[in-house]
C-alpha cells in the first residue's frame, strides 16, 4: 500500500458564502484564504550500520582466580584457636588461626642446639687462630676450625630460616592471611587436630574488589562471540541496576556435558555487591560483519500485520512504504528491506500521520 500526503494541498474551506439573492443584486464574491502548511515535522536520516543483535545468557558470579589465593599448613597439630569465621573480610597479615605443633616444638630445640653450636664453634675458631699465631697450630687445623664454625653458622640461619616461615614462637605457629580479601571457605576449627597431608587448604581467601561472572553459550550462538563484545549484567538482588562490562575470555573448549561454551566478564565490584555464586542474567551486543539501514525504533508503525515506515520526500510529500525489519538494539531498528540510506523518516507522531493518511 503506497498512498502519497502533500500537505501544502491542504486548504481552508471559505469562512463565508456569498449569498445570492431572488433579485437582480449582484452576488457578492468571496477570495478563499492561503492554505496552511504543517510545520515542526521531526524526521530523522536513514543510517547505513553494522547489524548488531542482542544475545541473552544465563550467568553466575564467581571469585577471581587471579585475586583467590588458599591457605594451607605449614606442620601437623592442634589447633588452638580459630578467631575468624566464613564470610569475614580480613586485612594482609592478619591472624586466622593459631596451632600448636610438635614439629614446631621440635624447630624450637633445634635452635637451641644449633646456637650453643655456633657459639662453641666460634670460641674453638678463636683459640685455633691464637695457636696458630704461636706457631702451636697447622695451617690444617686452623681451616678445619674454620669450615666448622661456617657449618654452625649455617645450620643457625637453616633454622631460623624455619622459623620465620612457620612463624613460629616456642611450640606454635600463627596461620596469616596472605592478602586482603573475603574468606569464602573455612575448613578449620578449635580443638581439630591434623597432618599436612590430611587436610586440604586451612582457609580460601578472595579479593572481591573484582569478580567474574561466567555464561555458557550454546553452540547455535557461538559465531561472532569474541574478547571485548559489550555485556551487561542483571541480578535478582538488584532489579534497577545494570552492572556494564565486557568479555575478556572466550574459553576454547566445550563443556563435556551440555556441550556450551563458556565466556567470561570481568568485573569491577565496588561495595562488594556481587557476591560468589549469585545467578545473573548476561546480554551480550554481538556486531556482525552485515550492514543494513537504521532508523529509531520509534519511528515505524505496526499495522495491518506489517511495519511502515513514513517517508518524507524532496517535494514535501509523506510516503507510507512497508519495511521489513531486522534487530532492535537499544532504540534503533535495523531494516532489511523498503528504505535506503540517506532518505528522511517521519519520527514525531508517526501513528497519527499514518492515520491521517491512510484512514
Amino acid at each position: 500500500m503506497t498512498r502519497l500526503f502533500h500537505f501544502a494541498s491542504l486548504l481552508l474551506l471559505p469562512s463565508g458564502l456569498g449569498l445570492a439573492s431572488c433579485s437582480e443584486e449582484a452576488a457578492e464574491t468571496v477570495t478563499p484564504a492561503a492554505a496552511p502548511r504543517l510545520t515542526n515535522l521531526t524526521t530523522d536520516t536513514v543510517r547505513l550500520a553494522p547489524v548488531q543483535t542482542h544475545l541473552k545468557l544465563s550467568g553466575q558470579v564467581v571469585t577471581n582466580a587471579d585475586r583467590t589465593a588458599p591457605v594451607y599448613p605449614v606442620a601437623g597439630g592442634v589447633v588452638e584457636s580459630v578467631p575468624v569465621t566464613l564470610g569475614d573480610e580480613v586485612s594482609k597479615g592478619q591472624v586466622l588461626a593459631v596451632v600448636r605443633s610438635t614439629r614446631v616444638a621440635g624447630l624450637a630445640q633445634e635452635a637451641q642446639v644449633a646456637a650453643i653450636n655456633l657459639v662453641t664453634a666460634r670460641r674453638e675458631l678463636a683459640a685455633t687462630e691464637l695457636m696458630h699465631a704461636d706457631g702451636m697450630a697447622s695451617e690444617r687445623e686452623l681451616a678445619q676450625t674454620r669450615a666448622a664454625w661456617r657449618t654452625a653458622q649455617a645450620e643457625t640461619h637453616r633454622v631460623q630460616q624455619q622459623q620465620a616461615v612457620l612463624g613460629a614462637s616456642q611450640e606454635r605457629y600463627v596461620v596469616r592471611a596472605p592478602l586482603a580479601g573475603t574468606i569464602t571457605a573455612k575448613h578449620v576449627s578449635a580443638g581439630m587436630q591434623f597432618e599436612p597431608g590430611q587436610v586440604d587448604a586451612l582457609f580460601t581467601l578472595a579479593n572481591l574488589d573484582e569478580v567474574w561472572v561466567l555464561a555458557d553459550v550454546y553452540q547455535a550462538d557461538i559465531a561472532g562471540m569474541r574478547v571485548g563484545v559489550p555485556a551487561e549484567i542483571r541480578t535478582l538482588a538488584y532489579p534497577d541496576k545494570v552492572f556494564t562490562g565486557q568479555v575478556d575470555k572466550v574459553f576454547n573448549l566445550l563443556h563435556a556435558t551440555s556441550k556450551s561454551l563458556q565466556v567470561r566478564v570481568r568485573l569491577p565490584n565496588p561495595g562488594h555487591l556481587l557476591k560468589p555464586s549469585m545467578y545473573t542474567q548476561v546480554q551480550l551486543t554481538r556486531t556482525l560483519p552485515e550492514q543494513l539501514p537504521t532508523v529509531p525504533a520509534g519511528s515505524l508503525v505496526f499495522a495491518n500485520g506489517r511495519r511502515y515506515a513514513l517517508v518524507l520526500q524532496e517535494s514535501g510529500q509523506v510516503e507510507t512504504r512497508a519495511v521489513e525489519t531486522g534487530p532492535t538494539v537499544g532504540g534503533v531498528s535495523f531494516v532489511r528491506s523498503g528504505i535506503i540510506p540517506g532518505e528522511q523518516v517521519v519520527t514525531g507522531n508517526p501513528l497519527l500521520i499514518y492515520k491521517e493518511l491512510n484512514d
